[in-house]
């Protein structure tokens, strides 16, 4: 499988690259610099913005799937939103329109107890980016997933992984190892896993 990582030198994003070479798959890593990536002969490195249609076609011409493990650093940035937008427009070039994007637990409100509530209005402006994107996608052709993950730590993989419930809430004590959630991705991508559906997982 080809793959298309964005955000491939995040925590997370290294964990994708990382797993995904060890399965055997081809990893294109969009990452604004090219630095810190193990030598391997399936990994070609993109240095690029994610918010630029012409890298995403760039990176993903001949992919499956793009994978996008993107954050915003700042209450006031549009990176999801402007990312995804270029998903989009980039998937009508290349045809690759398989899209699974990591999101966070506290877009999903009415999943949330009150303090987390609470943390998720403090963080407006990112909650608003990360929404704005979803429904994009949503919206859009594309063969999309959303995994809505829940506090990430560095714990190994194997750390423990379950899907939840509609029904469940959530609070601060959920969380889940970056490992783990990569390699739900990779699964998902692989056994094209949750098809226009949203998925929360956590330990």
């Amino acid at each position: 499988m080809r793959i298309t990582v964005l955000g491939a030198s995040g925590k997370t994003g290294t964990e994708i690259v990382k797993q995904a070479l060890t399965a055997g798959h081809v990893v294109y890593a969009v990452t604004h610099h090219g630095d810190g990536f193990e030598t391997s002969p399936n990994l070609h490195v993109i240095v690029g913005d994610a918010t630029d249609p012409s890298i995403i076609t760039q990176a993903s011409e001949d992919s499956d799937v793009i994978l996008s493990v993107l954050g915003a650093a700042s209450n006031k940035a549009t990176v999801m939103t402007d990312a995804t937008k270029a998903v989009i427009e980039a998937s009508k070039l290349t045809g690759c329109k398989r899209f699974i994007l990591m999101s966070s637990f506290i877009v999903e409100a009415s999943h949330l107890k009150g303090i987390v509530k609470m943390g998720g209005s403090m963080m407006k402006g990112m909650v608003k980016d990360k929404s704005t994107s979803e429904n994009q996608i949503r919206s859009s052709d594309l063969d999309w997933t959303i995994v809505y993950a829940t506090r990430l730590t560095s714990q190994p993989k194997g750390s423990g992984l379950r899907v939840l419930s509609e029904t469940e809430k959530l609070s601060l004590k959920n969380k889940i190892a970056r490992a783990d959630v990569a390699a739900f991705m990779l699964q998902v991508a692989e056994q094209n896993a949750y098809v226009r559906e949203e998925v929360t997982i956590s330990q």
